[in-house]
Protein backbone atom coordinates (compact mmCIF):
# COMPACT_ATOMS: atom_id res chain seq x y z
CA UNK A 1 0.00 0.00 0.00
CA UNK A 2 1.58 3.46 -0.54
CA UNK A 3 2.31 5.44 1.67
CA UNK A 4 -1.12 8.57 2.40
CA UNK A 5 0.84 11.71 1.58
CA UNK A 6 -2.19 13.78 2.09
CA UNK A 7 -3.26 12.23 5.26
CA UNK A 8 -1.41 14.53 7.81
CA UNK A 9 -3.68 17.51 6.48
CA UNK A 10 -7.09 15.42 7.08
CA UNK A 11 -5.02 14.40 10.62
CA UNK A 12 -4.79 18.10 11.38
CA UNK A 13 -8.44 18.77 11.17
CA UNK A 14 -9.14 15.81 12.72
CA UNK A 15 -6.99 16.49 15.84
CA UNK A 16 -8.33 20.06 15.44
CA UNK A 17 -11.95 18.60 16.31
CA UNK A 18 -11.16 16.42 19.11
CA UNK A 19 -9.30 19.56 21.05
CA UNK A 20 -12.07 21.73 20.36
CA UNK A 21 -14.40 18.67 21.59
CA UNK A 22 -12.28 18.51 24.84
CA UNK A 23 -12.52 14.58 24.32
CA UNK A 24 -10.40 11.84 23.37
CA UNK A 25 -11.62 9.91 19.88
CA UNK A 26 -9.85 6.44 18.78
CA UNK A 27 -10.50 5.99 15.35
CA UNK A 28 -10.59 2.45 14.73
CA UNK A 29 -11.91 2.34 11.01
CA UNK A 30 -11.37 5.69 8.36
CA UNK A 31 -11.43 6.34 5.17
CA UNK A 32 -9.73 9.23 3.90
CA UNK A 33 -10.19 10.80 0.24
CA UNK A 34 -9.39 13.66 -2.02
CA UNK A 35 -10.95 14.72 -4.60
CA UNK A 36 -8.68 16.13 -7.58
CA UNK A 37 -10.54 18.47 -10.28
CA UNK A 38 -9.17 20.53 -13.11
CA UNK A 39 -12.06 23.56 -14.46
CA UNK A 40 -11.48 26.11 -16.84
CA UNK A 41 -13.24 29.42 -16.23
CA UNK A 42 -13.62 32.58 -17.71
CA UNK A 43 -13.76 35.86 -16.15
CA UNK A 44 -16.35 38.36 -17.68
CA UNK A 45 -16.77 42.11 -16.53
CA UNK A 46 -17.79 45.38 -17.86
CA UNK A 47 -13.62 46.67 -16.94
CA UNK A 48 -11.52 43.78 -16.07
CA UNK A 49 -9.07 46.08 -14.47
CA UNK A 50 -11.25 47.89 -12.21
CA UNK A 51 -13.88 45.44 -10.89
CA UNK A 52 -13.41 44.25 -7.93
CA UNK A 53 -15.78 41.09 -8.36
CA UNK A 54 -16.63 39.99 -11.91
CA UNK A 55 -18.19 36.78 -13.16
CA UNK A 56 -17.07 33.91 -13.46
CA UNK A 57 -17.93 31.45 -15.78
CA UNK A 58 -17.13 27.75 -15.21
CA UNK A 59 -16.85 25.25 -18.12
CA UNK A 60 -15.54 22.16 -18.65
CA UNK A 61 -14.36 20.01 -15.82
CA UNK A 62 -12.33 16.98 -14.70
CA UNK A 63 -12.21 15.28 -11.75
CA UNK A 64 -10.64 11.90 -9.78
CA UNK A 65 -11.52 10.85 -6.25
CA UNK A 66 -8.53 9.54 -4.84
CA UNK A 67 -9.22 7.24 -1.97
CA UNK A 68 -6.57 6.15 0.84
CA UNK A 69 -3.47 7.24 -1.16
CA UNK A 70 -4.69 4.29 -3.87
CA UNK A 71 -4.35 5.14 -7.98
CA UNK A 72 -8.23 6.43 -8.52
CA UNK A 73 -9.19 4.51 -12.26
CA UNK A 74 -9.10 7.52 -14.43
CA UNK A 75 -5.89 8.98 -13.08
CA UNK A 76 -3.26 9.87 -15.44
CA UNK A 77 -1.12 11.88 -13.62
CA UNK A 78 0.24 11.31 -9.91
CA UNK A 79 1.37 10.83 -7.59
CA UNK A 80 2.18 14.04 -6.76
CA UNK A 81 4.38 15.88 -3.65
CA UNK A 82 1.19 15.07 -1.45
CA UNK A 83 0.97 12.24 -3.19
CA UNK A 84 -2.66 13.18 -5.12
CA UNK A 85 -3.25 11.81 -8.47
CA UNK A 86 -5.19 14.15 -11.04
CA UNK A 87 -7.46 13.58 -13.69
CA UNK A 88 -6.81 13.65 -17.96
CA UNK A 89 -7.20 18.06 -18.59
CA UNK A 90 -10.48 18.78 -19.69
CA UNK A 91 -10.99 20.31 -23.26
CA UNK A 92 -9.80 24.07 -23.42
CA UNK A 93 -13.19 26.45 -24.62
CA UNK A 94 -13.45 27.45 -27.63
CA UNK A 95 -13.28 30.90 -29.02
CA UNK A 96 -16.98 30.84 -29.97
CA UNK A 97 -18.34 29.27 -26.61
CA UNK A 98 -16.28 31.83 -24.46
CA UNK A 99 -17.83 34.72 -26.81
CA UNK A 100 -21.64 33.14 -26.50
CA UNK A 101 -21.64 33.39 -22.79
CA UNK A 102 -20.49 37.00 -22.70
CA UNK A 103 -23.02 39.87 -22.09
CA UNK A 104 -23.32 42.92 -24.10
CA UNK A 105 -20.72 45.78 -23.06
CA UNK A 106 -18.61 42.80 -21.19
CA UNK A 107 -14.98 42.12 -21.67
CA UNK A 108 -13.76 38.76 -21.82
CA UNK A 109 -10.70 37.54 -19.75
CA UNK A 110 -8.59 34.49 -20.42
CA UNK A 111 -9.54 31.03 -19.90
CA UNK A 112 -7.96 30.18 -16.74
CA UNK A 113 -7.58 26.21 -16.03
CA UNK A 114 -8.32 25.70 -11.73
CA UNK A 115 -6.46 22.97 -10.13
CA UNK A 116 -8.99 22.58 -7.18
CA UNK A 117 -8.43 19.49 -3.91
CA UNK A 118 -11.21 19.24 -1.46
CA UNK A 119 -10.75 16.54 1.51
CA UNK A 120 -12.52 14.48 3.17
CA UNK A 121 -11.69 11.58 6.36
CA UNK A 122 -14.35 9.48 7.42
CA UNK A 123 -13.76 7.48 10.67
CA UNK A 124 -15.67 4.94 12.76
CA UNK A 125 -15.71 4.84 16.66
CA UNK A 126 -16.70 1.61 18.28
CA UNK A 127 -19.26 0.11 16.19
CA UNK A 128 -21.96 2.12 15.08
CA UNK A 129 -20.60 6.01 15.22
CA UNK A 130 -19.70 7.54 11.88
CA UNK A 131 -18.22 11.02 11.71
CA UNK A 132 -16.74 12.76 8.68
CA UNK A 133 -14.52 15.72 8.92
CA UNK A 134 -13.66 17.83 5.88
Amino acid sequence: MQKLRFLPSIITALTALTLTSCSTITAEQYEATALTSYTWQVNYANNLTSQPQPRIETFANTSVLNRNGLKPAGAVVGPDDRGLWWPTLPPRPSVDEVEQRKRPQEEVGKPELVKNVKYKLTYGVGNSHYYTAY
